[in-house]
């Protein structure tokens, strides 16, 4: 994805310079970050936005956690998009179904399913291979314009996404073999697929996203593509820095209300920075979505904005 630098920055007059990013080039868009920092709401706002642009669009929970549904309340995507919710036992009746072509859905074979279930469960990598194999048809059959994905927590998504080549290398003949290297092929390809990441300006969410960077890097074969820093706070310039010091250094309510908006912004600037440095070097495009009441509503905001 081509960027250019943005003449605005996350503070006024200070802090790192942003990225002017339009939405993004890759059919399939997988949001990836640590719990907690929003990234069912950064995929629910990306998909809302690519849908207010035209595209008709898939939105894929791919652990059934419910936040994506949530996220998206009572928006509907439109252009006849669709929330794709996927479980094990989901994923395992359209693999019968588009791979093996079986009549039946295992779910409705009673005892039988059960087994299936346990299969999936128990085998590594099956419940990855089951849900990624899902997603990659569906950008395969280009039946929608954006397949974006609410991807799991941390370490997970790094299984999901590597299982194709992990699989692969181990099965080399077969139906699954087959299965294995087109989906390989689209998860490998950066003009088809890419990985955005999304951390909030605090230490923790910070590190633990540019490790899951490194992991992506070093583990996969699918690119990072962007990354978003979400809840964002409006950050207080110099002067009000120095009042709200001033006011700190006081008693009561007042006191402390200023020292902790003093410590918000410093916290947001710091690490917002630092992870604005290290991700310099991916020379890909970084944006930011602001606190909001309604957090999902300044992340489409801030997609179209940028289109």
């Amino acid at each position: 994805m081509k960027s250019v630098p943005a003449t605005t920055s996350v503070a006024s007059g200070s802090g790192p310079d942003l990225f002017e990013s339009p939405l993004p080039d890759q059919e399939l868009v997988i949001i990836a970050g640590k719990g907690g920092v929003g990234r069912s709401t950064v995929a629910a706002g990306l998909a809302l936005a690519c849908a207010s642009a035209g595209e008709r669009v898939l939105l894929v929970d791919a652990i059934h956690h419910g936040g994506t549904r949530i996220a998206l309340a009572s928006e509907t995507l439109a252009n006849d998009g669709q929330l794709l919710e996927l479980d094990t036992v989901t994923a395992l009746d359209e693999y019968l179904r588009l791979y093996l072509k079986f009549p039946i859905p295992a779910s409705r074979l009673g005892p039988i399913a059960r087994i299936f279930e346990y299969v999936a469960t128990a085998a590594p990598g099956v419940t990855e291979i089951l849900t990624i194999g899902k997603v990659g048809s569906d950008v395969r059959n280009g039946e929608f314009d954006r397949v974006i994905v609410d991807a799991p927590a941390t370490g997970h998504v790094v299984e999901l996404i590597a299982a194709p080549d992990n699989l692969g290398s181990l099965i080399t003949v077969g139906p699954l073999a087959d299965q294995t290297a087109w989906l390989s092929d689209i998860l490998n390809d950066d003009d088809r697929t890419g990985v955005w990441l999304v951390t909030t300006p605090e230490e923790l969410p910070v590190s633990e996203t540019l490790e899951l960077a490194d992991r992506i890097q070093e583990e996969t074969n699918v690119g990072l593509a962007g990354a978003v820093i979400n809840r964002m706070p409006a950050l207080i310039g110099a002067d009000g820095l120095a009042e709200a010091d001033a006011l700190a250094a006081g008693d009561g309510g007042l006191a402390t209300a200023a020292s902790m908006a003093a410590l918000r912004t410093r916290t947001a600037l710091r690490e917002s920075t630092r992870f604005a440095d290290v991700w310099a070097a991916t020379g890909l495009p970084w944006i930011t979505a602001p606190v909001a009441d309604d957090p999902v509503a300044a992340v489409r905001r801030t997609w179209s904005g940028r289109r």
